[in-house]
């Protein structure tokens, strides 16, 4: 007697199939695949029958190989979330952030330790969709930037370290990611206002004192090469108190940011900018160091920086600056 007919191998192997699919495929749902092994069942012809389960188990195995590409491509886009989009600028000291800068600010005739501090978003309003398939989105920003001087903490009557000058941007862009590059169009509103302990310990800017505000149009274009994101842009003002300040300013720059390695990658930016106010005398600033994965929800960057030209807060746009410092920043 045969201990195996071909019919009885056939249902052996249709009940190890059906085994197998319940208890290894994660990929598909389980109502889902459920269903298909009870289709498969119902089949009364053997040959049919097992290539029906045969289908089921090679559609399983294709979604897992399709589910690990797109568990694969989503960590790579966290990893590098700016490729299709205009980035995070991380050299620019207008981007909506926030970041603590604590190092040596060399400022009109002296050296002080100084503690710089910003705080800042930009919030997603709405997706407009075009008849040729692209979008366009609309942003909204704030940000508030300040100067402190700490040199003298302790020696000022417990007034703490003394706010040298606070500035507030508000405003609205659209922005555009096409193939290869990106651009956005913004219009910006600034005020500045000095601080209290710098009148008092500058009691001659209670005469010098300017009460500037300005709103500003630019258009700014962004384009990733590998690893690198290459921007640059153009700003006109359109009013400004006083009326009669010069219009016209540029900014250009780059940023690199390595392979992961572990929880951090290496970060390089260079922001260069310049206004007609300023007879054309470029600031630069110059941040570099790591960002740090996974310890928070969100990427956050520790980073040497220095700046070095006209200083860009406030109404001392004609004095020259300098600064060298630690920087912790994070971009939400």
């Amino acid at each position: 007697m045969k201990l195996f007919q071909p019919k009885r191998m056939k249902t052996f192997k249709s009940l190890f199939i059906t085994g197998s699919l319940l208890l290894g495929t994660n990929a598909l749902a389980q109502p889902e695949l459920q269903q298909a092994i009870l289709h498969c069942q119902s089949i009364s012809e053997n040959t049919q029958r097992l290539a029906c389960f045969d289908a089921i188990q090679t559609n399983s195995a294709t979604a897992d190989a399709v589910s690990d590409a797109q568990a694969n491509n989503l960590s790579h886009a966290a990893q590098n979330p700016h490729k299709d989009e205009f980035p995070a600028l991380i050299a620019d000291l207008n981007e909506p952030n926030l970041f603590i800068s604590v190092g040596s600010l060399d400022f009109l005739g002296s050296s002080a330790r100084s503690v710089l501090i910003g705080g800042g978003k930009r919030q997603s309003v709405k997706d407009f969709e075009l008849s040729n398939g692209r979008s366009l989105a609309f942003n909204v920003f704030g940000q508030i930037r300040s100067q402190f001087d700490v040199n003298d903490i302790s020696t000022r009557n417990n007034r703490g370290g003394a706010l040298i000058n606070t500035d507030f941007r508000v405003g609205g862009e659209i922005v555009q990611s096409l193939d290869n590059w990106n651009w956005r169009f913004s219009y910006t509103h600034k005020s500045t206002h000095l601080g209290d302990e710098f009148l008092i310990d500058n009691p001659e800017y209670l005469e010098k004192r300017l009460n500037l505000s300005y709103e500003t149009v630019r258009w700014d274009a962004h384009k990733a090469i590998n690893n690198w994101d290459l921007y640059a842009g153009l700003g006109f003002i359109t009013r400004s108190e006083p009326g009669d300040l010069a219009q016209i300013m540029w900014q250009a720059g780059w940023q690199f940011q390595g392979e992961p390695w572990r929880l951090i990658k290496p970060i390089w930016a260079v922001d260069l900018s310049s206004w007609q106010a300023a007879d054309w005398n470029i600031h630069v600033t110059v941040r570099a160091g790591i960002e740090v994965h996974q310890l928070t929800n969100s990427p956050f960057q520790l980073l040497l920086e220095y700046q070095d030209g006209r200083s860009p807060y406030g109404q001392f746009y004609t004095e020259d600056l300098t600064f060298a410092g630690l920087t912790f920043l994070k971009n939400w």
